[in-house]
């Protein structure tokens, strides 16, 4: 059947209408849409802002932040890979490594962060050898070389635990709960932006590991257990660490002194691929030497 002009007509203009109904409902829509997006701009602004802060809370988790300051897993390896490393020269002679806690009485605030990282290995020490009577003096002094760095509420959330974890014998937390206070420490530097003190922190947590890795080699010695003292590019990254202090710090006797006993591990780490005995005893030497000129 053809269709008569007159239906095609009308049929023409039906479609018209419904496209002018249309356009005129999508008008209304997208006033209605920009309309609401006005009025929730204030809200939508706030939830951006909240969402941001929330986000800042933790930038020792922001990778580009942490990079920023030179902090990452080379450069500043936690307590935790450390603990990890000591855990597979075991057995540890404790007895010959654990030192009385004593209080640090000085001005120096960088010798407060090479400090705080060797009590964390005297921490560690504490757990493998059991002897929960050290632990409350331990905390004590970790809340008092906080309170210098301008972290004391990080450290003091940490220390009850600490002790009361002690008093229950479970070791195996309170081992993690040294790792969260490290850890808890180092967020709050970041977000202090002082680069140094992270640094600091984690190199005297690191020179206390080596003298406890050093003599739980001489101990029981065997090449492969001597293997795992040598990390030349670590020692060389510290190096470069204390290179580039504030003139200040580097005039420092402690600064310079510390400088010098790593310079001469350095050698021994560079000339030797696996150290002989001698060499394992000449490196505990020299990192008790440098525990002792910063806990004087």
């Amino acid at each position: 059947m053809v269709s008569s002009p007159t239906s095609r007509s009308d049929r023409l203009e039906s479609k018209i209408g419904l496209r002018l109904r249309r356009t005129s409902w999508h008008s209304r829509r997208s006033r209605r849409s920009r309309a609401l997006i006005l009025a929730c701009a204030p809200l939508i602004a706030t939830t951006a802002t909240l969402l941001a802060q929330k986000a800042s809370d933790d930038l020792s988790q922001d990778q580009d932040y942490r990079e920023e300051l030179g902090v990452n897993e080379f450069t500043a390896p936690s307590i935790e890979k450390l603990f990890s490393t000591l855990d597979s020269l075991k057995p540890i002679p404790v007895n010959s490594l654990v030192r009385p806690v004593t209080e640090l009485n000085t001005a120096e605030r960088s010798k407060y962060a090479l400090s705080f990282g060797v009590l964390i290995g005297d921490g560690f020490l504490d757990v493998e050898g059991e002897q929960n009577k050290d632990i409350e003096s331990l905390g004590r002094e970790l809340i008092r070389r906080a309170k210098v760095l301008g972290v004391e509420e990080r450290v003091s959330r940490h220390s009850r635990k600490l002790l009361d974890l002690a008093k229950q014998n479970n070791w195996e937390r309170l081992r993690k709960e040294l790792i969260v206070t490290q850890e808890d420490v180092e967020k709050a530097l970041l977000e202090l932006r002082d680069e140094p003190i992270v640094h600091l922190l984690s190199l005297g947590g690191w020179i206390r590991g080596l003298q406890i890795a050093a003599a739980s080699v001489a101990a029981d010695y065997s090449p492969e257990r001597a293997k795992t003292l040598r990390n030349l590019e670590l020692l060389d990254y510290y190096l470069d660490r204390l290179n580039t202090l504030s003139p200040r710090l580097k005039r420092s006797e402690l600064v310079q002194k510390i400088t010098a006993q790593l310079e001469t591990v350095r050698t021994t780490f560079k000339e030797n691929e696996v150290f002989s005995p001698p060499q394992v005893n000449s490196i505990q030497a020299a990192a008790t030497s440098m525990v002792d000129l910063i806990e004087k």
